[in-house]
């Protein structure tokens, strides 16, 4: 049986996506050369991480996120600051932050209690909700890491903008080695 690397999550509008690339470029300017930065157009917030699924697992996931999508009202986030995880002295993944309201919590956890009910496991992370700049290469120095964290730091990055969650999707992942490619499977519009 084929499995398929799958995804739930929320699609960028161009002007959001238009001013990380703007931070994109700043952070790759500043001579940073240990970092795997994503294409600006490939970024999305996740909302929950599936793996590899069977075609039957996903038609079961894609039921669920229908119900919990009809029943959610869209939601404005604002796409605000910049920081890493775990923290600014071992980064690991560089982010920009959104600062959400509590339905997109609510609307996290509906699809992670609608996925663990199939058999996903749960994620054991509390949902922090960012949009993924770059992931650090694993051969990078302790002064790359340093050099990293100094950058993140030094940038300001305010207000973005704000965006409406009006629709949800479950996304293909395929990774090849230029990076992932992402392709929608299915959309869900939220009616709530």
């Amino acid at each position: 049986m084929m499995l398929i690397r799958a995804f739930i999550a929320v699609e960028l509008p161009p002007h959001i996506q238009k001013e990380l690339e703007i931070i994109l470029i700043n952070l790759q300017e500043s001579g940073v050369r240990s970092v795997k930065w994503v294409n600006p157009h490939a970024i999305h917030l996740t909302l929950k991480f599936l793996g590899e699924s069977s075609p039957q697992e996903l038609s079961q996931i894609a039921d669920e996120i229908r119900k919990i999508a009809a029943t959610t009202a869209p939601l404005e986030v604002q796409v605000q600051g910049i920081g890493a995880f775990p923290n600014l002295k071992r980064p690991r993944v560089v982010w920009v932050g959104l600062k959400s309201p509590p339905g997109l919590f609510r609307l996290q956890k509906a699809l992670e209690d609608a996925a663990e009910q199939i058999g996903y496991p749960r994620e054991e992370r509390e949902f922090s909700p960012h949009l993924t700049l770059g992931r650090v290469k694993r051969e990078a120095s302790p002064t790359e890491l340093t050099l990293l964290g100094q950058t993140i730091a030094q940038k300001s990055v305010g207000t973005l903008g704000t965006m409406m969650i009006n629709q949800l999707v479950l996304f293909r992942s395929d990774l090849k080695p230029e990076g992932a490619i992402y392709t929608p499977l299915a959309h869900f519009p939220l009616n709530g």
